[in-house]
C-alpha cells in the first residue's frame, strides 16, 4: 500500500512539475498580415513562444482553435515546435504561424482567437485571448446599358450591357442571360454570355442585337446574373431599360435626316402632267 501511495505521489509530483514548467511558456501575437484583414480574405497570424523557466522535457505543440468567422486555410491546425529551451525569449523566441480564412459575411471589428498548448501529456487552452482585426467591404455590383444605336421604335440595332464592380471584392464566375420580353426580338445567336472574373474597380461589357417593334417606346430588358464573391453564390434579376425617341423627336435633333426625294419626284410628276395638259391645249 505504501508503495502504491509512493508511486502515486511521485507521479503527481512529476505531473505537477511538468504542468508548472509548461505554464511558464508565454505566448504573444506578433502580427497579422494583412492588418486589418478584409472579410472573405486570408490572414496569416504569427505567435511567439517564450520560455521563462527551464527547458521543456517534451516537445511543445501549439494548436489554433478557430471559431466563426475563422477557419484554417492551409496547413495543420496544430504545429509541433519541438523542445523549447529555457530562458528563451525576446529575439530568441520561437515563432509559429497559421493561415486563416475569414468568412465573407464577417462583421467588422476585433474577433477572438484562442490557442491550445500541449507539452507531453499536459494540455490546456492558453489563458489569454488574442484578437484579429477584420474590416468589411461593400459589395457594389451593377449592370446597365452603356451604349445603343437603336434610337426609334421599329428598328433593329445593337446595345451594350456593361457590368461594373465598384466594391472592394473581386467577383468570380460572372454570367448573364437575357430573359424573354415582349419589348424586343433577339437577333443575336445567344441570350447567354459568360464574363468570368470581374476584379474590384473594373468593368466589362457585352453586346447584343435586337429588333424593337413599332409600338414600343421604352424597351424593358430583363436579365439574370449569377456570380460568386468569396465562395458565396449570388443570383439576381434586374430590369434594364432603353428609352427610345419618337421619329418626330429624332428628326428634330438630327438623328433622322428627312428625305426630300418624295417631294422632288412629286414635283417632277406634276411638271410632266402640267406639260402634257398644256400641250393638248395648244393643239386645240
Amino acid at each position: 500500500m505504501r508503495l502504491i501511495k509512493g508511486s502515486i505521489g511521485v507521479l503527481f509530483i512529476l505531473v505537477l512539475t511538468q504542468l508548472v514548467a509548461a505554464q511558464t511558456l508565454q505566448i504573444g501575437l506578433v502580427n497579422q498580415d494583412p492588418d486589418p484583414v478584409t472579410a472573405g480574405d486570408v490572414v496569416e497570424v504569427k505567435f511567439k513562444i517564450e520560455n521563462l523557466w527551464e527547458t521543456t522535457k517534451y516537445p511543445v505543440e501549439v494548436e489554433i482553435l478557430p471559431e466563426y468567422p475563422f477557419e484554417v486555410y492551409a496547413g495543420p491546425a496544430s504545429k509541433n515546435i519541438g523542445v523549447v529551451t529555457g530562458t528563451q525569449f525576446g529575439g530568441d523566441a520561437e515563432i509559429v504561424g497559421f493561415k486563416l480564412k475569414v468568412d465573407g459575411k464577417a462583421v467588422e471589428g476585433d474577433h477572438e482567437i484562442k490557442l491550445k498548448i500541449k507539452v507531453g501529456e499536459t494540455e490546456w487552452t492558453y489563458k489569454e485571448t488574442f484578437f484579429i482585426d477584420i474590416k468589411s467591404e461593400q459589395l457594389r455590383f451593377r449592370a446597365y446599358i452603356s451604349s445603343s444605336d437603336i434610337t426609334t421604335p421599329g428598328a433593329k440595332g445593337r446595345f451594350s450591357v456593361e457590368f461594373a464592380n465598384a466594391g472592394g471584392y473581386d467577383i468570380d464566375y460572372l454570367e448573364m442571360e437575357l430573359l424573354p420580353s415582349q419589348d424586343y426580338k433577339l437577333l443575336s445567336t445567344s441570350s447567354y454570355t459568360y464574363i468570368g472574373q470581374l476584379q474590384s474597380d473594373d468593368t466589362e461589357s457585352e453586346e447584343f442585337q435586337i429588333y424593337v417593334p413599332e409600338n414600343v417606346e421604352i424597351v424593358h430588358i430583363p436579365i439574370k446574373v449569377n456570380y460568386e464573391v468569396n465562395d458565396q453564390v449570388y443570383e439576381e434579376e434586374q430590369n434594364l431599360q432603353l428609352e427610345l425617341l419618337t421619329k418626330e423627336e429624332a428628326k428634330k435633333i438630327g438623328l433622322i435626316k428627312e428625305s426630300y426625294a418624295p417631294y422632288i419626284w412629286g414635283g417632277i410628276i406634276l411638271g410632266i402632267i402640267f406639260f402634257f395638259i398644256l400641250r393638248r391645249f395648244k393643239k386645240r
